[in-house]
């Protein structure tokens, strides 16, 4: 790996990890609720980037942000990490198959991350009462993935990344 290429990718996780920790503080209607703006961060990587690389960002922001916000290990921290491999997982597999656009598989990605987080609750809590949040946080994670995938696919159209490496795509 060059060094170019480590600085771009090891930038794209900074930008992850303060976009995750800035949106902390952006109160939304339903408790819990965020923006998904470091989803921005992933849905790039997995278009313009090696998977495993998408991936490694993903993990590492996830364990990073809890590490400094202090909620490392803690329900809300294990919540997370479970919405973010579930959601990795459904983005990764549909922007390979090029099933939806990139709107469409940041809305997989964010209803499967609200569900992932719904289960690792049910794990957490021993009950299944959370089952009745998951319609209103479903709703809300429509609205941010498709908000989410409309900045990625701007974004994408510009392919800002793929111009600072000289490359059509960093995929290479």
């Amino acid at each position: 790996m060059s060094v170019k290429r480590l600085c771009i990718i090891s930038m794209m996780l900074a930008i992850a990890i303060v976009l995750n920790i800035i949106e902390s503080f952006i109160p939304m209607i339903v408790p819990g609720v965020k923006l998904g703006l470091a989803n921005i961060i992933i849905l790039i990587m997995l278009y313009e980037f090696r998977s495993i690389e998408a991936f490694l960002v993903d993990v590492l922001r996830i364990l990073l942000a809890g590490l400094l916000r202090g909620s490392f290990l803690t329900p809300t921290f294990l919540m997370s990490l479970s919405g973010g491999m579930i959601s990795f997982g459904i983005m990764f597999i549909f922007s390979k198959i090029k099933v939806f656009s990139v709107i469409g598989v940041s809305v997989l990605g964010a209803i499967s991350h609200a569900a992932g987080q719904i289960f690792a609750a049910i794990l957490i809590l021993s009950t299944k009462a959370v089952l009745y949040y998951l319609p209103f946080i479903g709703l809300l994670s429509l609205l941010t993935g498709i908000f989410s995938g409309i900045l990625t696919r701007i974004y994408l159209k510009r392919s800002i990344t793929a111009h600072f490496l000289n490359d059509s795509r960093i995929n290479s």
